[in-house]
Order: structure tokens, then C-alpha cells, then sequence
């Protein structure tokens, strides 16, 4: 589970409840990366607020595309719960003659990506390794693979959500939870 406790979904009342109905998975359970955020209801539901805003909201990058980044900037952090749920999601998005890609990113390889998937991982890999190296030439090489600045921005919110939640994953020592909802789940 945590290094912290957490509130089991059967003991949840009020507005935790609530949320864990809103963040939860379709049988009910709600994956550990959220319910350690029990004790504190606000910092849940500004979890699930930004991981809908980076994941799953309107936008001009793909969802297969957010996975790509979700998983290696994972890995580049270390994160193997976080690592397992994304790279399970980008294996269910992507077209059966490019699944092996995602087993790809989690070995840190970027053979079977396109152009433009590279650009993205490789923007995402310097934002998360040396941030303060960061240039206009690092946005132009995006640009350059078709990128405008909505999806720029978009892929920015995304690496930026990906350090945060892998911090507090490896931070409060949350793992995969016995009966946790298959990894890359997305609650209906």
C-alpha cells in the first residue's frame, strides 16, 4: 500500500466517499496512486483534477502519445508503479503492429517511434533530467515534427504531472495493491 495510511474505500463516508466514487474504478475499487491522498480530500481531488487535465481532457496530442511520455518519464524517476499502470495503457492504445514500442520505452528504447513520438520523449526527457537547461531551441525542435503551442503546452502539463505523481509515488512508498484495478484503468 503506503508508508502512510490511507482510508479503505468500505470506510470512506461524506465527501471522501464521494470522491473515491468519482476517482474509482468501474468495480469500485480505487487504485492506491489516489487513495493515499485519503487524509486529505483537497489534495485528492487536485490529484484527479490534474491527471484528467494532463491525461484525458481535449487535446492536440494523442492519448497514446501522453503514454508514451507518462511511461518514460516514469522510468527515468524510477517509478515502476507508475511505469506499469502507462505502459499497460499505451499497449491497450496503440495498434497491435506497434505494441512492442511501449515495451520499448520502458527499456528506455525509442527504435520503433516516429518522428514526431520521438521529439516528444526527448523534449520530456530533458525537462525531467535537467530542467534548467531548457532553451527555445528544445520548443523549435517540437515545432519542427508539427507540434503548435497548445499541444507544447499540453505536453509540458504532462511531464510536469508525471514528476509530481512520481514523487509522491515514491515518496510515500505507494505500490500496487493486491485486487488494484488492472494498471491503465481510466475510471468510467
Amino acid at each position: 500500500m503506503a508508508y502512510i495510511r490511507d482510508i479503505p474505500e468500505s470506510e470512506a463516508t461524506g465527501e471522501l466517499a464521494e470522491l473515491y466514487k468519482r476517482v474509482g474504478n468501474p468495480d469500485g475499487t480505487v487504485d492506491n496512486v489516489m487513495k493515499v491522498h485519503a487524509l486529505n480530500v483537497e489534495s485528492l481531488r487536485t490529484h484527479f483534477e490534474m491527471y484528467a487535465a494532463a491525461m484525458h481532457n481535449h487535446s492536440p496530442l494523442t492519448r497514446a502519445e501522453r503514454e508514451m511520455v507518462a511511461t518514460d518519464v516514469s522510468r527515468l524517476n524510477g517509478c515502476a508503479y507508475c511505469v506499469a499502470h502507462h505502459s499497460r495503457g499505451l499497449k491497450r492504445l496503440l495498434p497491435a503492429d506497434r505494441r512492442d514500442a511501449a515495451d520499448d520505452l520502458k527499456e528506455g528504447r525509442l527504435e520503433r517511434l516516429n518522428d514526431r513520438e520521438k521529439a516528444l520523449v526527448l523534449y520530456a526527457r530533458k525537462l525531467t533530467s535537467t530542467p534548467q537547461q531548457m532553451n527555445e531551441g528544445d520548443v523549435k525542435a517540437l515545432r519542427d515534427v508539427g507540434l503548435d503551442d497548445r499541444a507544447i503546452l499540453d505536453l509540458a502539463q504532462c511531464i510536469g504531472y508525471f514528476n509530481y505523481v512520481n514523487r509522491i509515488v515514491l515518496g510515500l512508498g505507494v505500490t500496487l495493491g493486491e485486487g488494484e484495478s488492472e494498471p491503465g484503468q481510466w475510471p468510467e
